[in-house]
């Protein structure tokens, strides 16, 4: 198993750093910045750079997992959840990442997003808590 951390700068992706190294599980940390954590395999990454995704992914041919914590947020959090710009270019960072950076990993088996409570809709309207998956979904364009 080698797991490709996504934002691994930011405090989710850091936390899944740190786990997967407590855990011996082989990982390597991409953003833009290097992660304050000692003994890991990094790789210096803006994800807005399509051509710079596609020069990584002979590095990321192994990668079985990923975790995409990667964010770009504009000042004001609720708000910048219902920005078209913002949504757009999270949307970007993705794609460049799935579809350039990880052409070449032939192992993949999984790839997880992280994205909080928007994933259920919290800035358009109140939501139950606990979140559940088991809850219908708030249709909205994030």
């Amino acid at each position: 198993m080698r797991v490709a951390v996504v934002g691994a700068s930011g405090v989710v992706g850091r936390s899944a750093m740190t786990q997967l190294q407590m855990s011996g599980i082989e990982a390597v940390a991409i953003s833009r910045r290097q992660p304050d954590l000692p003994h890991i395999e990094f790789i210096g990454l803006d994800l807005l750079d399509s051509i710079a995704c596609c020069e990584i992914a002979s590095r990321l041919a192994d990668v079985t997992h990923v975790i995409f914590a990667a964010l770009y947020e504009k000042p004001g959090l609720i708000e910048g959840w219902r920005d078209a710009d913002q949504m757009q270019t999270n949307l970007a960072m993705l794609d460049n990442f799935v579809s350039s950076a990880l052409a070449e990993a032939t192992q993949l088996q999984h790839v997880a997003l992280l994205q909080g409570t928007k994933a259920y809709g919290a800035h358009i309207q109140p939501m139950k808590i606990p979140g559940r998956e088991r809850e219908p979904r708030v249709k909205h364009d994030n």
